[in-house]
């Protein structure tokens, strides 16, 4: 993904989440750890909505935990995919709003996922049959339906949608599982990350907020993972450079190699409700902002927000029952 101002790359949504700390690996003696136990099999009904400068919608999904066989670990598999909003698509075909699709898709996209028996994400499987629940749910006409396929179903294409399950399966379970974490307890750690472009520090911060009011037996997580400074700025705009020798290449006027980039940051952002002993949700919350600034402009900030609410009580009916 890109922000839409002249060039900018958002960078850091797969440095943020995959290249965090092992958090699992620091214990406290008395203080149990967060452990992954949905029940297998367990159906849970999810609500997402997300609002950013590209995307405003609201989906509903079931995500469906079975046991993998042969061998140990379990898929979750998401189904009964329905758009809640928007309730129809602003752009009629073959007109502007392409990237707001594609965005559209990314998130409406969702492969399986292969877990480990502790939750960690071994494998992404499905994209194809995942594609193709996403194109029928977005768009109402057939041919373009298949038009959108041909052009979306790309390498690329099937990368980013990988990265979007990964962040998300990181931020409702991955994170936590096997973390020691006491109530009221904050826990900060810094690693450096290799960048084809330069070196990176990364700071990440857990907090236990404790029980929550009115929600028996589920506690409030936070997780809150950073970017900023100069090897940040540095990464970025070497970044920036590239795709703008690229976009000169294309177009010998594109204004991008006359900006200087002055200041970047990234601040990536996690609340969640869960119960500590089985890592089962009942919502999560996750908040990016990207800011920077253009030598002579004013200060960028680029928001996006995502919000999951869960309903493990959900008994949804088969497509084509009554």
């Amino acid at each position: 993904m890109h922000l839409r101002s002249p060039g900018f790359p958002l960078l850091s949504l797969l440095i943020l989440f995959g290249g965090g700390p092992a958090w699992g690996e620091d214990t406290q003696a008395g203080v149990p750890a967060f452990k992954f136990a949905w029940p297998v099999p367990s159906r849970v009904g999810i609500t997402e909505r997300v609002v950013s400068e590209r995307e405003h919608a609201t989906l509903k999904y079931d995500g469906v935990l079975t046991a993998r066989k042969p061998g140990p670990g379990a898929t979750l598999h998401f189904e009964n995919l329905q758009q809640v909003e928007p309730a129809a698509r602003k752009n009629p075909p073959g007109t502007a709003g392409t990237e707001d699709l594609k965005a559209l898709l990314i998130t409406f996209t969702k492969p399986d996922l292969n877990l480990s028996e502790t939750s960690a994400l071994t494998r992404i499987e499905g994209l194809e049959t995942a594609l193709g629940s996403a194109v029928t749910v977005l768009e109402p006409d057939p041919q373009e339906r298949e038009n959108h396929r041909a052009r979306w179903d790309t390498p690329l294409f099937q990368n980013q949608v990988r990265d979007r399950a990964e962040l998300t399966w990181a931020a409702w379970v991955g994170t936590w599982s096997g973390v020691r974490l006491a109530s009221g307890e904050e826990r900060t750690k810094t690693v450096r990350l290799r960048h084809p472009n330069g070196p990176l520090e990364q700071r990440s911060t857990l907090r236990h907020r404790g029980a929550v009011a009115g929600t028996p037996g589920a506690v409030r997580l936070e997780w809150e993972t950073s970017l900023d400074g100069a090897p940040y700025r540095q990464v970025v705009a070497r970044t920036r450079e590239l795709r703008c020798s690229a976009a000169l290449a294309r177009n010998p006027s594109d204004p991008c190699a006359a900006e200087v980039l002055e200041s970047a940051s990234s601040v990536t952002a996690v609340e969640l409700v869960t119960e500590p002993g089985t890592l089962r949700p009942f919502s999560a919350r996750t908040v990016h902002t990207e800011a920077f600034t253009l030598k002579g402009k004013p200060p960028v900030i680029q928001r996006e927000e995502r919000s999951y609410a869960f309903d493990w009580a959900w008994k949804a009916k088969r497509p084509g029952t009554r």
